[in-house]
């Protein structure tokens, strides 16, 4: 009913009366965002999927909330980290994706919108090499929550890539190149 009022801003009374109303208005949406905000939280700690791009490998259920593997997709994500742990260089797994025309996840919107999968970067594939998604976990923050999902990445194969990233990390590669 307010949004249709006039107010006549030239007094002081109509100046506050709408500092008030978009006081308001203001504290309402962010009160929005808080739910929204608590509600994603509290899906991942029950393993649930709550909304967004399903990463590479998995597909929504029609009535979301879940993820099931895509077997193609799984086995592209099984073959990186085998290129991972293969080649250890970032750039090279992504040479090596871009030699095999790999891209990244295409999907389709709930509202039949496609999104085309972009190339393989750097920053891209080391999301997915830390993303404890693929060993069947949800993350929240720092922590991980046990998933509804299937894992596609054996726990083994997971934690030697994260040794592996680690290590790169610390020197930067320097124990790869030839100092001479």
């Amino acid at each position: 009913v307010s949004v249709s009022q006039r107010f006549d801003t030239s007094t002081p009374m109509g100046e506050v009366t709408l500092n008030i109303l978009l006081t308001f208005a203001q504290f309402e949406r962010q009160m929005t965002a808080e739910r929204t905000r608590d509600k994603m939280r509290a899906a991942r700690r029950r393993g649930r999927w709550p909304g967004g791009m399903p990463p590479l490998g998995y597909d929504v259920v029609p009535e979301g909330g879940r993820l099931v593997v895509n077997k193609d997709e799984a086995d592209a994500v099984i073959a990186i980290f085998e290129l991972y742990l293969e080649k250890s260089s970032l750039l090279a797994v992504v040479h090596e994706l871009h030699q095999r025309g790999w891209r990244r996840k295409s999907w389709t919107t709930r509202d039949g919108r496609v999104r085309v999968g972009r190339p393989w970067n750097n920053v891209d594939l080391h999301r997915l090499l830390t993303d404890p998604i693929y060993i069947g976990r949800q993350k929240l923050g720092n922590e991980t929550f046990k998933g509804e999902h299937p894992a596609i990445v054996t726990k083994v194969v997971f934690d030697r890539v994260q040794r592996l990233l680690d290590g790169n990390r610390r020197n930067s590669g320097a124990s790869h190149r030839n100092r001479h």
